[in-house]
């Protein structure tokens, strides 16, 4: 009789154990917006700038480099960018600025060509279209802002060398007109940095695009990733942004980010 009883028996208390155990993950796993807002919170500055050399290599292999300036107020859901080409020639004075609207859709964007002498304000039917003949798009120009988003812890991975959480993040309805079906984020343990996002467009399941952080450096009591590459994992190109004289928390001037500023040649 005993006998009989023992495989259901240590069957079950196994199965109780395995229940357990997942009950206990579930206790203890940390919440992705948790995580997220603590990253946010460790990461967030007033301000920010640099210069980015940048490198484009297409999937024959052809190389083509560009220079910009980068300047940012704000963070995420507040955040104001004005990106400004500096070489080669054909793309010198090439402006792009972005201004968020906390508790709104998409943010406004402008593209300044001087050629024109003119803005172009990017359409929502634009915001697929590549920036300035990267891989990157309009909509990755922006600043990621977890509270349009519902996201998801999905696991734990080691991710360009280092654990990582793996949080899924899929856009919302007031989050505005999104190009991406779902984004996956790795988010660093130890750091809560972003090193790898997977971009997943509608209507598929594998990755169109993955972007890299990596390189990265504390500068002055800040993370930051020295490095950025945005890779079309269809077209078989690549960016690269490499980042030089970062600074954090400085002043800007004043109408820094306005249309005024960005249609004034030589504007920064």
């Amino acid at each position: 009789m005993i006998a009989r009883f023992a495989r259901p028996l240590a069957a079950a208390a196994a199965a109780l154990f395995l229940v357990s155990l997942s009950v206990g993950w579930a206790l203890a796993a940390p919440d992705a917006r948790a995580l997220l807002k603590e990253s946010e919170n460790r990461h967030r500055t007033k301000t920010q700038q640099y210069s980015g050399d940048l490198t484009v290599v297409n999937k024959e292999g052809k190389v083509r480099k560009k220079g910009w300036r980068s300047y940012r107020e704000g963070y995420a859901g507040d955040a104001k960018n004005l990106i400004r080409f500096t070489d080669p020639p054909e793309v010198k004075g090439v402006g792009f600025l972005s201004l968020s609207r906390p508790g709104s859709d998409n943010p406004d964007q402008w593209l300044y060509l001087p050629s024109m002498k003119r803005e172009r304000r990017i359409a929502p039917q634009d915001r697929d279209a590549s920036f300035v003949g990267t891989d990157f798009n309009y909509e990755d120009m922006e600043e990621f802002d977890h509270e349009k988003y519902k996201v998801s812890l999905i696991g734990e991975e080691v991710a360009e060398g280092v654990p990582c959480y793996v949080i899924a993040a899929i856009p919302t309805e007031k989050g505005g007109k999104s190009v991406y079906q779902k984004l996956v984020l790795y988010l660093r343990k130890d750091i809560l940095y972003l090193v790898r996002e997977d971009l997943i467009r509608k209507g598929e399941k594998a990755p169109a695009k993955r972007m890299v952080l990596s390189d990265l450096k504390n500068v002055e009591g800040h993370w930051v990733a020295g490095r950025m590459e945005m890779t079309d994992l269809k077209k078989g190109s690549k960016t690269t942004v490499n980042l030089k004289q970062i600074t954090f928390n400085r002043p800007h001037p004043a109408g820094r980010f306005t249309l005024q500023n960005l249609t004034r040649e030589g504007g920064d």
